[in-house]
């Protein structure tokens, strides 16, 4: 028997904003009836100022994806479509209060729909935003890049974990050798970037020397930082967690440096195979956790 929290009931029972919104101008429709899950939410955005005003939900699913979904639209109703962006699979089930390891896809699939609106809101499609890339999972057509996504945001170690939060694996298991290849390969990357994998001996990073001058300070690539950039209060932390990552990913040919503080906004430079898809936004998003980790709040991390 799954143990599910009181706030889980409460929202199976009780869903909220479980209607349609005639008005919305941002829906994303995600999962599938004949793979036993489908969510479509819908969202009302105020144009002007990108504060999302209303948002509804209809699913098909179980009571984890109606609970999750009800959840979603409390969340997301008055915050701006930044602060939208920073919702991941863990705040929906931290804002329930836990939902069985079995059940954590349904949480996936809230996300996932949020992607899928705020696309449509910009005039594109899921896809078009979002390439799953070849096809691990045939029997409920999951994507390496999704299996790669949830491995590296929640640090899954089994195929049973994937299974849990993608669904693949969960039918005819013979990709299970594939997706254990992914986490693997996934795997690698978090250990360069200083996440120590549970039951391994993590590879050895090379450990950064720091050089006091009183010349001005520079970017790896030789250019001169700005005044603001000096003077942010974030600065030393910045450069400190950017050299920690960029250490790790130069055995792969790839790297990290700091360009530019402004606020709590940080910009960066990524070259090599961290600069372009799927990587580049695992790799801003780990740089911005870390960064709001050390700092104490949130920061964001762009590319420059």
């Amino acid at each position: 028997m799954w143990d599910y929290s009181d706030k889980v009931k409460d929202h199976f029972l009780h869903p909220r904003n479980a209607r349609v919104i005639e008005d919305a101008n941002a829906i994303g429709d995600v999962g599938s009836i004949i793979c036993g899950d489908a969510l479509r939410l819908m969202l009302k955005i105020n144009p002007t100022t990108n504060v999302i005003e209303d948002a509804a939900f209809q699913t098909y699913g179980c009571g984890s994806a109606i609970a999750s979904s009800s959840a979603l639209t409390e969340m997301l109703i008055g915050k701006t479509l930044e602060e939208a962006e920073k919702i991941t699979n863990q705040t929906i089930v931290d804002y329930l209060g836990g939902l069985p390891p079995e059940k954590m896809h349904c949480s996936v699939m809230g996300r996932e729909a949020l992607d899928a609106a705020i696309a449509n809101y910009h005039g594109k499609s899921y896809e078009q935003a979002h390439d799953d890339g070849e096809i691990v999972c045939h029997c409920f057509g999951v994507g390496i890049n999704k299996i790669k996504k949830a491995v590296w945001e929640n640090h899954l170690t089994t195929v049973e974990e994937v299974t849990n939060y993608t669904k693949a694996g969960g039918g005819c298991q013979s990709c299970h050798m594939r997706i254990e290849e992914i986490i693997d390969e996934v795997w690698v990357d978090l250990e360069k970037c200083g996440v120590p994998r549970p039951g391994f001996t993590p590879t050895p990073i090379q450990g950064i020397k720091i050089n006091v001058s009183t010349e001005p300070a520079v970017s790896a690539s030789g250019a001169a930082l700005d005044e603001t950039t000096l003077k942010s209060p974030i600065y030393d932390k910045a450069v400190s967690v950017i050299n920690e990552v960029a250490a790790g990913l130069k055995k792969d040919g790839s790297d990290a440096e700091l360009v530019a503080i402004a606020g709590d906004t940080v910009t960066v430079k990524l070259s090599g195979a961290v600069a372009v898809g799927l990587m580049q936004d695992m790799t801003l998003s780990f740089i911005a956790k870390k960064l709001t980790e050390a700092v104490g709040h949130d920061v964001k991390v762009v590319v420059r």
